[in-house]
């Protein structure tokens, strides 16, 4: 028996078999279907009004591509009949996101952000209730999640499956299908992301590349490659994920919300570690309220999705405590905190002054990467300025992380030349380029309308001096 779901990236998404089967009757389980109320995006559809897709069909779209991606390691298997480590593959990709709580990556930061606040025993249970990756062990080892996979391969499947997803043994080809930097996890959300956001993107010829992912192996164990006629695709991949971060993953309004949201939440936790969550506008009973007293009950992560977080927002505007409220209004009426680009003053600076000239792309890059660290770093340690809602964004985005593993390994991607399997960044000059993408962005509560000028002034003075500083030592990065 065969039974699909249609799939506007994939088409057709296809169950057979028993095991198949047995996974397609998990989406019913409760802990799956929270996937529903989970954006893949975050807060993205404020930027980008159509990108409101769910993790729900982000794993339905990664088991479709697995399950080809399958094919080629066990090609002489039929009707879904796949060995016990190729069942776990499949297994894997379908959950491989189902300990992601609201809004996703965003709730982790909440937590991250009251914790700085407030600091929290070292791996507490409140911390470790937001790591998707902790809980998402937890729900697939211990919960109903588990039976269902207990009766596909016995006592140890859950635990078999859970390995895969936290990459337990990095050189297991079926690892590398979920987990690994040419994963169907990446395949597929380098395709869905760019679709629903409607933003353009280099484009991935995934159909071409299955056609040509073959299997070798070598002392690091089995893992796909494909020979050099194809290697042109595996690059624009690359290229396609790499220039998704600042046109979608870090646009600067949706991180502006992620903080806002970090805020707001981190504010209400306080209110809930003094024992008053009335000040947060919310009752004992609240969802919110259960899950902070218990972290660790799995049925109160099961609660966690965004439209918890939707339906309380007007219970956080009537708020008692200004300092909740506030934010709930502007989050309400998408009123952002304003925002100072540090890199973007850094390269204003750089271009009048002129010392740069002479370096190239990548030395420029490497400079005014660690003068816009040094400079924000700095900033945070003025009291004058630095108020409790100022919040310095920070994130790195290398184009590739090379292994440069010769003769191949499940965790690089592989490109056969000259008979030899050497790492994509041995051939493709983009890739070895080592190209990054990096903010440094200064938002802040314009409450105090002067702040803006001061803080802008500030740090235009603080590049001049760090830039002075590195042209004498001769720009060593």
């Amino acid at each position: 028996m065969t039974k699909m779901i249609k799939d506007p990236i994939h088409g057709s998404i296809e169950f057979e078999g028993e095991s198949e089967l047995q996974l397609k009757s998990m989406l019913a389980d409760p802990f799956f279907q929270r996937l529903r109320r989970v954006k893949q995006l975050g807060f993205s559809d404020y930027v980008f009004p159509s990108a409101a897709h769910s993790r729900f069909a982000h794993s339905l779209g990664v088991y479709s591509v697995a399950k080809r991606m399958l094919s080629v390691v066990e090609p002489e298997a039929r009707n879904g009949e796949w060995t016990p480590k190729g069942r776990a593959c499949l297994a894997a990709a379908l959950l491989h996101d189902i300990g992601h709580g609201m809004f996703s990556h965003a709730f982790e930061s909440a937590m991250e952000l009251f914790v700085e606040r407030n600091p929290q025993p070292e791996d507490g249970a409140l911390q470790a209730a937001v790591n998707h990756e902790k809980v998402g062990q937890k729900i697939i080892t211990d919960s109903s999640i588990a039976m269902t996979l207990t009766e596909m391969g016995g006592p140890d499947f859950p635990s078999m499956v859970a390995g895969m997803i936290n990459k337990a043994d990095k050189r297991c080809v079926y690892t590398s299908l979920v987990s690994s930097q040419l994963d169907a996890d990446r395949l597929d959300y380098a395709k869905r992301d760019p679709y629903f956001a409607g933003v353009s993107s280099g484009g991935l010829d995934l159909d071409w590349l299955i056609r040509n992912f073959q299997v070798g192996s070598g002392e690091n164990g089995q893992f796909l490659y494909v020979n050099s006629k194809a290697y042109i695709s595996l690059e624009q991949f690359t290229v396609t994920l790499f220039q998704l971060y600042p046109t979608l993953y870090l646009h600067k309004r949706t991180r502006g919300l992620e903080y806002m949201f970090s805020l707001l939440m981190s504010r209400v936790f306080e209110r809930f570690a003094e024992g008053d969550e009335k000040l947060a506008g919310l009752s004992s009973s609240h969802p919110l309220v259960r899950f902070f007293r218990d972290p660790e009950r799995l049925e109160n992560a099961l609660l966690l999705d965004d439209t918890l977080f939707w339906g309380s927002l007007h219970l956080f505007q009537e708020a008692r405590d200004k300092s909740i409220s506030t934010v709930a209004d502007r989050i309400t009426s998408r009123k952002f905190y304003p925002m100072l680009d540090v890199w973007k003053l850094a390269d204003e600076v750089a271009a009048k002054d002129g010392t740069m000239k002479g370096l190239d792309a990548a030395k420029r890059v490497g400079v005014l990467h660690k003068v816009c660290e040094k400079v924000s770093q700095d900033l945070r340690k003025k009291d004058g300025l630095w108020t409790e809602a100022c919040y310095y964004d920070r994130y790195p985005r290398p184009i590739y992380k090379p292994l440069g593993a010769e003769g191949g390994h499940p965790q690089q991607i592989n490109v056969e030349v000259g008979g030899k399997i050497v790492d994509i960044a041995s051939i493709s000059p983009i890739v070895a380029s080592a190209a990054s993408f990096n903010i440094h962005r200064i938002y802040f509560d314009d409450v105090d309308e002067g702040l803006q000028d001061r803080l802008a002034s500030e740090i235009r003075s603080s590049i001049r001096r760090e830039l002075a500083e590195a042209a004498e030592n001769g720009f060593r990065v």
